[in-house]
């Protein structure tokens, strides 16, 4: 048993081998294990398919699942354009048909929530139930971030991550050196910057819409999300007809990565194994 003030560290387990597919004529990377039902895993805003890495194996038991790289983040191509929801629900679709995937449950997480929402609101035909997971889009008083996403030095990259998760034990000097290394490696500083400036006018927000949701719906939220308070949870699963809510005790805003088996245990319980 190891001591209780030793630190853990953060290290990622064993990955499959990453492939892309062509969309609009733009790479677009993704993990694809397992078989069976499909579920497509959209991350959030500067992360990347990686953000799952601990639910890919749980989950490729029972099903096929499906990590892409948005467009603009990752290994994906990063295209200067002005980034948006409709943008990236467009850049979904056509990704799902290149596949050949008629039909799959969508899990998203923080942004990737927002565009699986907005998703689930245009192709109800495609998707066979929806899982948010501390998911963004709700505006309510106004939608400023309580802290700047837009990293620029190793101990921003700190603050950001201290502030996403409960357990501060988690933010190692091996995670933090990671995800700084990878941040500058993939270039991802002009699409996070784009995509604040973007949505900040709440234009593409989900408040007037949630209602229309015709798929089941699960909703999972760390209870110490600091980024957006679980009080957007219940905002949520009051404003989507039949939802369901599952609030994860001592986590924040990122359950794939704070508390994998918890969140797995959820969402396999939901779409069936």
């Amino acid at each position: 048993m190891s001591s209780p003030s030793r630190v853990p560290q953060f290290v990622l387990p064993s990955l499959p081998g990453l492939r892309s597919a062509t969309v609009f004529r733009q790479k677009i990377c993704y993990y694809d294990v397992g078989a069976g039902p499909v579920l497509a895993l959209l991350h959030g805003i500067g992360g990347d398919a990686d953000d799952w890495a601990f639910c890919l194996e749980a989950l490729g038991q029972s099903h096929r699942v499906v990590a892409l790289d948005l467009l603009g983040f990752g290994r994906s191509d990063k295209p200067a354009i002005d980034y948006s929801i409709a943008g990236f629900v467009e850049v979904l679709q056509r990704f799902l048909q290149t596949l050949k995937i008629e039909r799959a449950s969508l899990i998203g997480g923080s942004l990737g929530g927002w565009i699986t929402t907005t998703f689930a609101l245009q192709f109800p035909q495609i998707v066979e139930k929806l899982v948010l997971v501390d998911a963004a889009g709700l505006w309510g008083k106004n939608g400023a971030l309580p802290i700047d996403l837009r990293v620029s030095t190793r101990q921003h990259m700190r603050e950001v991550f201290e502030f996403l998760f409960f357990d501060k034990s988690l933010v190692t000097d091996d995670l933090i050196e990671l995800a700084y290394r990878q941040h500058l490696e993939r270039g991802d500083g002009y699409t996070i910057h784009n995509l604040l400036q973007n949505l900040q006018d709440g234009r593409e927000r989900l408040d007037e819409s949630l209602a229309d949701i015709k798929v089941p719906t699960l909703i999972i939220w760390g209870e110490q999300d600091a980024m957006i308070p679980v009080a957007a949870a219940h905002n949520f699963h009051r404003l989507i007809p039949g939802s369901q809510l599952e609030v994860v005790s001592e986590c924040g805003h990122l359950p794939a990565l704070e508390t994998p088996a918890e969140l797995v245990r959820h969402v396999l319980n939901f779409i069936g194994r």
